[in-house]
């Protein structure tokens, strides 16, 4: 037995949205915030700021969606949202570290891909949802939700130089892999799209892995690979 249908998930969506407004919206400062220190991605800073933008989108999700909306229907959202704020916590000690991962855009393949994935996770998967016939608040796409999260930072963290980092990969990789039972319990076809987008990003570390191998510690500063 599921713990809740479709119909009950859409108005926990709606609940949601509700709670946050208008962060939803505020949120888009902080993402092109992001887009413009992967873009600019030579300093030290620039990294830390990336992880601890994600770190805090994780948080929110973890707290008000799983934990205040979800876990008020069912336990099962309770164990999502300490998944999630865990997700957060790991993040936020990655940009911690004296040489957190160097994320920067440049005119290659791991950054096209990048940012293909994290232009789905802003614009189409919300829009996906739209042209589902969702209508607001009763979405699970916009901005702030599991799916569209997990995606934004597949994306980010395949702009790490000289190669992606398969740890920082694991959490939005988790989302990915719980896509199927979203879509079949409760109808939330949008994430059809985390299944082959997640398994783009695995097989990008697993081509770029090697970049990893003799490359200096100190890659976030002023390196450029």
């Amino acid at each position: 037995m599921m713990p809740f249908d479709g119909k009950e998930l859409l108005q926990m969506a709606a609940r949601y949205n509700a709670s946050i407004e208008p962060l939803q919206v505020l949120i888009f400062i902080p993402t092109l915030l992001i887009f413009a220190l992967l873009r600019r991605g030579t300093k030290q800073d620039t990294s830390r700021g990336v992880l601890l933008l994600l770190s805090a989108e994780w948080a929110i999700v973890g707290v008000f969606y799983f934990l205040n909306v979800v876990g008020d229907v069912h336990w099962v959202g309770t164990v999502g949202g300490i998944l999630f704020v865990f997700a957060a916590l790991f993040y936020a000690g990655a940009a911690s570290r004296s040489f957190p991962p160097h994320f920067h855009w440049r005119a290659d393949n791991p950054s096209l891909l990048s940012f293909l994935i994290v232009a789905i996770s802003v614009v189409g998967y919300p829009g996906f949802s739209w042209a589902l016939g969702r209508e607001y608040p009763a979405v699970t796409t916009f901005s702030l939700m599991p799916g569209s999260v997990a995606l934004l930072t597949l994306g980010v963290c395949l702009s790490a130089r000289p190669a992606p980092r398969l740890h920082l990969l694991v959490p939005p990789l988790l989302v990915v892999l719980l896509a199927p039972l979203t879509v079949i319990a409760w109808g939330v076809w949008e994430d059809l799209v985390l299944i082959p987008l997640g398994l783009l990003a695995a097989l990008a570390w697993w081509k770029w892995r090697g970049k990893l191998e003799g490359a200096p510690t100190k890659d976030t500063i002023r390196f450029d690979f």
